[in-house]
């Protein structure tokens, strides 16, 4: 049997700075030669769509945005070759019943298939399946709640559960030849796994996946071999420029390129860089940070302390840059407040937030967010305030 190449982008949806490129299919001004090169050697091409292909202006009310690119814009990414779609992800669901509708139409319409959500709880669609040389070969994918679940008579994600994801890996391994999942979730903006994404991956290799890869995090992480699995924490951005500013984060991201043949694997990760519009190859293929988070990563999972505080350390770094927007929603929608913590520096908002609460109020916090049944309160305590208030402001 002749082996299957398969490649596999982040996250990708058209953005206004570049709709004009997507809607001419201009795949070369988008991505340049050498990545299109790329593309086109592979048998199969996969992506996840973060975002509606729509022309509705009414999203779900939410807090974070909504995002959604005109049905038009696809004509780029057909001709890219992109055979299959990811939509369980956070964003696919930001605008409601008649997003899903438009995009369902404008992917069907192009020949791309699609997996990851369905139109209600009974029909969510988690996995796609490819006929190749004699192999079968599945993708599957799951998700992070986010404003997305399915409900009896609404649609939505594919949301992880790890019960019920473990066993349907297991069934499914028992059918195919080669299992492949793709995990929309973990923390934005971190290069570290966190200890629960890492006992997902594991957990779901034990139940058979050959190959795991998430996405969301809109940053390069780093790769693990586990129990004859590969481990992809983190793929980056494919082209996503959502956000008008290069930060560090989102000016690299990796392009995945698995080789399948009868009784083994490659995995071989590809560097591009971000542009101004879109993605180009990195002729440098410059992997050496990457490369080192991993090995730290390896040597944690022997229970190196040196290793594990490392880990710790740099996990902990990129979760701060998320304690103003935390506290911010706690501390409600006092304009002098709102108007002091703007003007102070982050080391000076660490030392306000100390002289804000108790270490009790601290502790309480931690346990709502930690204990599975008071998160289930505050959950709920947080849908009833929702129901009952006619306030649409958004906290500054």
């Amino acid at each position: 049997m002749k082996n299957t190449r398969i490649i596999i982008a982040g996250d990708l949806l058209p953005m206004p700075c570049n709709y004009e490129l997507f809607s001419a299919g201009d795949t070369r001004a988008l991505f340049g030669e050498k990545l299109c090169r790329l593309f086109s050697s592979a048998d199969y091409r996969v992506c996840n769509f973060e975002g509606c292909f729509t022309d509705s202006d009414r999203p779900i009310e939410k807090i974070g945005p909504s995002i959604k690119a005109p049905p038009n814009t696809i004509c780029a990414i057909k001709a890219l070759g992109i055979d299959y779609a990811t939509l369980g992800n956070t964003h696919s669901m930001d605008y409601g019943i008649q997003g899903y509708l438009d995009t369902c139409r404008a992917l069907a319409e192009n020949g791309i298939s699609f997996f990851g959500w369905g139109e209600n709880t009974a029909s969510v669609k988690s996995y796609a399946e490819i006929e190749d040389g004699g192999k079968r070969i599945i993708l599957y994918n799951t998700t992070e709640r986010f404003d997305n679940a399915p409900k009896y008579d609404y649609p939505g994600v594919n949301l992880y559960d790890e019960y019920r994801v473990c066993r349907e890996l297991q069934e499914l391994k028992e059918q195919a030849d080669f299992l492949i999942v793709l995990y929309h979730g973990g923390i934005e903006g971190t290069h570290y796994n966190s200890e629960t994404i890492r006992s997902r991956f594991h957990r779901m290799a034990d139940s058979g996946a050959d190959v795991i890869i998430s996405q969301h995090t809109h940053a390069v992480g780093e790769e693990e071999r586990y129990n004859g699995a590969y481990l992809l924490y983190g793929q980056g951005n494919f082209c996503f420029h959502f956000r008008s500013e290069v930060t560090p984060l989102l000016a690299e991201g990796l392009v995945l390129e698995l080789e399948i043949g009868d009784s083994d694997f490659s995995a071989k990760p590809h560097r591009i860089l971000r542009t101004d519009k879109g993605c180009v190859y990195d002729d440098a293929q410059d992997l050496t940070e990457f490369y080192e988070r991993s090995k730290t990563h390896d040597r944690l999972l022997t229970g190196d302390e040196t290793a594990d505080a490392e880990f710790t350390r740099q996990f902990g770094r990129d979760c701060a840059n998320w304690t103003n927007v935390f506290f911010s929603l706690f501390r409600g929608a006092n304009p002098l407040d709102n108007e002091k913590r703007a003007s102070l520096s982050p080391a000076e908002f660490t030392e306000y937030l100390k002289r804000s609460y108790t270490r009790q109020q601290l502790l309480g916090m931690q346990m709502f967010m930690r204990n599975e049944e008071f998160n289930e309160v505050g959950n709920q305590i947080l849908s009833d305030l929702l129901k009952n208030t006619d306030t649409k402001e958004n906290l500054s």
